[in-house]
């Protein structure tokens, strides 16, 4: 007898995509120092970097380094962060990077190299569009006998933002999924704003904003009166010593620039 077809069914699906990551850009190869200053910044927000997935980048170090690798990625995980790659390693220390337990990140790979599409085993389970989540509709038959294929229904549309008219406080935590986040109240010192999309306050911002939360860098927080005590957009952040003193107790908008996080008043 003939061997059953595998009907096995799809253990995953591979993608090309990317979440946002914390990049540790090393400016020496002095562990000490490094741990130092990191156990400073995770002091300030331990929840935030509470096992968040850290891309090393090595260029400022130079061909003449010679940085233990596996000693950081056990730093890293000795406080709670997840080592995952490093950025523009030498050749000496790609291979210290792979005894380490780091993967080796190709700088344009996510941007050059397409989703893997996930074949479609038509033998079992609905037929799905492109997105690869919407099943297609059965075909129906027209009048003419002809057989044509039923357009999905299109999804509804995602709320635009969700709007705040009380006072955030302390120890509070607004998150608005999928969309940009307007609080018209203040925002006390302690309390925590995250959005998927941008962060509009009209009022003051003493606490900590968060937006782009999916990974998305084309967005901005805006505020009436910046005085937070961290700010980040698509993982990328600023501690409140790092906020300019010129621009603190003015109205600002914080955005991406060059992959830098950039403060200006408006």
């Amino acid at each position: 007898m003939p061997a059953a077809p595998n009907r096995e069914r799809q253990a995953f699906r591979l993608k090309g995509t990317m979440p946002a990551l914390s990049l540790l850009c090393l400016q020496t190869d002095d562990l000490d120092a490094i741990e130092r200053q990191l156990v400073d910044h995770l002091s300030q927000m331990p929840q935030f970097f509470l096992y968040a997935p850290v891309v090393v980048d090595l260029d400022a170090l130079g061909d003449g380094s010679r940085i233990d690798l596996p000693r950081l990625a056990e730093l890293l995980r000795r406080h709670k962060l997840v080592p995952v790659a490093v950025r523009n390693p030498t050749d000496a220390q790609r291979d210290e990077a792979v005894r380490g337990g780091f993967g080796v990140l190709q700088n344009d790979l996510a941007a050059t190299r397409p989703a893997p599409r996930a074949a479609v085993d038509v033998s079992r389970g609905p037929r799905y569009a492109d997105d690869e989540t919407t099943p297609l509709a059965p075909p129906v038959r027209e009048r003419s006998g002809l057989m044509r294929r039923r357009a999905p229904e299109p999804p509804p549309l995602p709320p635009s933002s969700l709007t705040v008219n009380t006072p955030v406080r302390s120890g509070q935590v607004v998150y608005a999924v999928g969309c940009d986040l307007v609080v018209v109240a203040p925002v006390s010192s302690g309390a925590e704003l995250i959005a998927d999309g941008n962060i509009h306050v009209y009022g003051a911002l003493r606490g900590r904003a968060l937006a782009g939360a999916s990974g998305n860098p084309d967005v901005s927080i805006f505020c009436m009166n910046l005085e937070a005590e961290f700010l980040s957009i698509a993982g990328r952040y600023l501690m409140a010593e790092e906020i300019d003193r010129a621009r603190r107790g003015r109205a600002a908008r914080v955005h991406l620039k060059d992959d830098q996080l950039v403060v200006s008043t408006v």
